[in-house]
């Protein structure tokens, strides 16, 4: 078994599980996005430089290469996207449009990286595309077109990201996500006339900020590094099917059928694409032995 290929898919499928969660806090907090956002971004880079300093005191927070100031820029857009997102449509339009952003991230491994995602990756994504349409057929009420391009912008800078932390071998990219922190607080602190919270905002605010997006995007800017961004990004669907799911169970918003039937679809995939995958890289591996 190629150990590097399933730790980098297991530690990507994690940190989507936090990540899913995402949403539902947002709308828990229920604030105006830029006063969530300077929080987010300032809790996130000071929970980020903490653990990289633990972890490798002497590697430097801030770089001034291109590709960590990529990294940095389009985390910091996508963020930004998808808290405004959250608050400008349904949570179902989201996600669902985010969705999209594997066949970005495996068209821009291509064109930039000459990386040639196999085809069984390549059938997942379009099986996997089915699912979250079928999804869409019942959730897709009156979206609002301002939130579903900022969904959009979300997903292109997001596979954006996947791609660029994939090109870089020698530096870790998990500081990148503090300097994009800086970048979502300093949106904020010009678009905000307060950025104070209040009550449980608190509450929800710090469990978010401080515990589920800083292991989310900590797991998935390490998953890029071990498999295939195209990978990456199909792995993010998961976050399509399961965020609703903790909406259902928490606000009492029950998904309908379709999303139920979709979400069944894309599960299924992903599951059986990593066995295809775990049994061609065991086949790899005994044939470069042998």
């Amino acid at each position: 078994m190629n150990t590097e290929y399933f730790k980098g898919f297991s530690l990507t499928a994690i940190g989507v599980v936090f990540l899913s969660f995402d949403a539902l806090f947002i709308r828990l907090i229920d604030s105006e996005s830029a006063d969530l956002l300077f929080w987010r971004g300032i809790l996130l880079s000071i929970i980020v430089a903490i653990g990289c300093k633990l972890k490798s005191p002497d590697e430097a927070l801030f770089r001034s290469d291109w590709r960590y100031i990529r990294s940095t820029v389009l985390f910091g857009i996508s963020s930004i996207c998808f808290v405004m997102a959250i608050n400008s449509t349904s949570v179902a339009n989201v996600l669902v449009i985010i969705s999209v952003q594997p066949l970005f991230a495996a068209f821009l491994s291509w064109a930039l990286l000459g990386e040639k995602s196999p085809l069984v990756t390549w059938a997942a994504i379009v099986i996997s595309m089915f699912g979250i349409a079928w999804v869409l057929i019942d959730s897709w009420h009156g979206p609002n077109l301002k939130g579903d391009l900022l969904a959009l912008a979300c997903g292109l800078a997001l596979s954006s990201k996947f791609v660029n932390d994939r090109a870089e071998t020698k530096h870790s990219m998990v500081p990148s996500l503090i300097g994009g922190g800086l970048i979502m607080a300093l949106f904020a602190l010009f678009n905000s006339d307060s950025i104070m919270l209040h009550g449980s905002q608190w509450i929800w605010t710090l469990m978010l900020c401080l515990v589920i997006v800083p292991i989310a995007f900590i797991l998935i800017t390490l998953g890029p590094k071990r498999i295939p961004a195209a990978e990456v990004g199909m792995l993010m669907l998961l976050e399509t099917v399961i965020g609703p799911l903790w909406v259902w169970i928490f606000l009492e918003i029950a998904p309908n059928t379709a999303a139920l039937q979709g979400g069944s679809i894309v599960i299924a995939t992903l599951i059986i694409h990593t066995l295809i995958r775990l049994k061609m890289s065991r086949n790899t591996v005994a044939a470069s032995r042998g």
